[in-house]
């Protein structure tokens, strides 16, 4: 191994503890696994980077990838590249394990994978939750949308519905059930009657993104009307 593999080792000995491992084998470690996106995502080609404690570059033919879906069943998963750089896809939550050959040991590294974060917000330039807003900027919404929060990836995603509840200065509630995410029909007329003190929760707020099977619930965002 030269200086600068030496060097790399050393770094992703420290990185690879940010990638979620859920165990290792072995007392020596010989490998270190380090994800581009900290975490492995569901439905993404995840990038990472393999170093080992030997004098070439991590080859394909030392790694095996299995996909251990419910704690039981264990499918292998393709793992694409070469010379220490690799891209991994799973096609479902669970777990990957990751096995290493360096020399006559096997390392293996287990990492949970996560669905894609996504946030709601206010479609005009106004987003997150828990805000103050003034009546003519709530007004002027036309709706919410839901954003990829990962990956730096900039992407959108559609917005199936979510239920709006208004509670007036004076505590009276209003509801709607909103199809989508543009203010239609009774949910346009609620929030057309913000005045200062109100507070609007968006709850149940639905969403589903390209490549995946089922919708995804966002969290809650509540706005106070100044």
């Amino acid at each position: 191994m030269n200086i600068y593999q030496s060097i790399f080792f050393i770094l992703f000995l420290f990185l690879g503890s940010a990638s979620e491992i859920v165990g290792q084998s072995g007392n020596s470690v010989k490998s270190v696994i380090n994800l581009e996106f900290e975490r492995l995502y569901v439905k993404m080609d995840n990038p990472l980077r393999i170093v080992a404690r030997q004098s070439e570059p991590v080859s394909i033919d030392q790694l095996e990838a299995f996909l251990i879906i419910n704690d039981s069943l264990k499918v292998p998963i393709d793992l694409l590249g070469d010379n220490g750089y690799f891209v991994i896809r799973p096609d479902t939550l669970g777990t990957v394990e990751i096995s290493v050959e360096v020399g006559d040991i096997i390392e293996t590294t287990r990492l949970r994978v996560h669905p894609i974060r996504v946030l709601a917000m206010l479609a005009s330039s106004y987003g997150g939750k828990d805000h103050k807003i003034s009546v003519p900027a709530f007004i002027s919404q036309r709706g919410i949308v839901a954003e990829v929060a990962c990956c730096y990836i900039s992407a959108r995603c559609k917005m199936l519905g979510f239920q709006l509840i208004r509670i007036g200065s004076r505590n009276q509630i209003e509801r709607s059930i909103n199809i989508g995410g543009q203010f239609e029909g009774r949910t346009r007329e609620i929030i057309d009657r913000a005045t200062p003190g109100d507070l609007y929760i968006f709850r149940n707020i639905r969403s589903k993104c390209p490549g995946s099977d089922q919708p995804q619930r966002l969290d809650d965002m509540i706005f106070e009307i100044e």
